[in-house]
């Protein structure tokens, strides 16, 4: 037994490793804490974030949705003039646009519903004379009007009829919604 002693007088003091576990457990609980707050203020930046895109959405859904009501409204607005319009050419409410040459020149006579025509010389003012005369009808910048220019080909000057075409179509623009159709009644009369 002589190899092995007993040291019966050394003693471990373990208090001040002790207090250093305790402090680092609590630097440790303090640290997961501290974490747990920060994931959890991360987590609800991001569902507000998500809440602020959902509300967003849905703005812009609704006012798409508006947007289509009203392109809508105006749809059928239009549509309801376009009928009316027809209802109206069916029973004669129409513009009529005749070329016919006269006293030497061409002149347009401008009528509606068959009406008293006005008369339009083709000239350099052809633009404005023939505003006016629609203008002197009531009609606005609103109005449907179906019109008819009509001339006889074989009486008529054929660079007039180009200028009277290229006057209505000049014309198209100060009217949202003006439809000229253009009829040649020399063909006519050749059928008959």
């Amino acid at each position: 037994m002589n190899g092995f002693r007993k040291n019966k007088g050394i003693i471990i003091e373990l208090t001040s490793l002790l207090d250093i576990i305790m402090i680092m457990l609590f630097w440790v609980m303090l640290n997961v804490s501290n974490n747990a707050q920060d994931i959890e203020k991360k987590a609800q930046e991001k569902i507000d974030e998500a809440n602020a895109k959902t509300v967003q959405a849905q703005q812009d859904a609704q006012e798409q949705i508006d947007k289509i009501r009203e392109e809508n409204k105006a749809t059928e607005l239009a549509a309801k003039n376009m009928q009316d319009a027809l209802d109206g050419f069916s029973s004669g409410m129409m513009v009529s646009v005749e070329m016919r040459y006269s006293g030497g020149k061409d002149v347009i006579y401008v009528s509606r519903n068959n009406s008293e025509p006005t008369a339009v010389e083709v000239n350099d003012k052809l633009n404005e004379e023939l505003s006016k005369a629609l203008d002197s009808y009531g009609l606005t910048k609103d109005s449907i009007i179906l019109a008819a220019f009509m001339y006889d080909g074989d009486k008529v000057l054929y660079r007039d009829v180009n200028k009277v075409l290229d006057t209505l179509g000049k014309i198209k623009g100060n009217y949202k919604n003006i439809y000229f159709t253009q009829i040649n009644t020399t063909k006519q009369k050749g059928e008959n």
